[in-house]
């Protein structure tokens, strides 16, 4: 499952790529305004048993509904954003989380703030805008809090700086310039207890900046 997500990842991207070969358009081309504000909703997969070995059977990702993860983010400085998300999802009884069976249903609540740096940005980077990310969040499985540290990062593709997309100064801001897709995968924590909780998370949806 992690690698086909993988290949996902990269088959978006090189695809993404060669639309913009024939005219690169970079960050500071993209828009007249200058847009602070994005909002984002994601497909989610959970992963609690990614540094795991002999795992018993039924051991599997989680996923939530559609959309399992949203958020929302602000450009407060240079590159660097603070962004905030939240997502949803349910662990199955007889699945396994952190190598041990789990007897009941479990209902996983995740909350998180972190800060994202642009490397795409800072290195003007057209079409694809990597970025890393870190921060603190809370996890609820079930009736169980959880204090939890991440750090990962991803991928924006803007879909304003395709070519295609752009016919005149006039279409810069047109709305639906301003959506593109983002793939991330955060590796979280659990740095309240020596239990269950710590996973990894990769998503995959749509953003928009206002």
């Amino acid at each position: 499952m992690k690698k086909t997500i993988i290949k996902a990842f990269f088959g978006l991207s090189l695809l993404l790529g060669m639309s913009a070969q024939a005219q690169v358009i970079h960050k500071y081309e993209r828009y007249v305004k200058e847009y602070k504000w994005k909002v984002g909703a994601s497909y989610n997969m959970m992963d609690f048993n990614f540094n795991h070995k002999d795992l018993p059977d039924g051991a599997s990702m989680i996923s939530g509904g559609i959309p399992g993860k949203v958020m929302i983010g602000y450009e407060f400085a240079k590159h660097l954003s603070v962004e905030a998300d939240f997502s949803m999802n349910e662990m199955e009884k007889g699945n396994v989380m952190n190598g041990k069976v789990i007897g009941d249903k479990i209902t996983v609540t995740s909350f998180n703030g972190s800060l994202a740096y642009s490397l795409g940005g800072a290195f003007n980077l057209p079409v694809v805008d990597p970025y890393i990310k870190a921060g603190i969040g809370h996890l609820r499985l079930n009736e169980v809090d959880l204090t939890m540290a991440s750090a990962g990062g991803g991928i924006n593709f803007w879909i304003a700086d395709i070519p295609a997309t752009k016919s005149s100064r006039y279409h810069h801001d047109k709305i639906y310039r301003r959506f593109g897709i983002n793939v991330e995968a955060m590796g979280r924590s659990n740095i309240s207890t020596e239990g269950a909780g710590s996973h990894a998370q990769y998503s995959a949806g749509v953003f928009y900046v206002f």
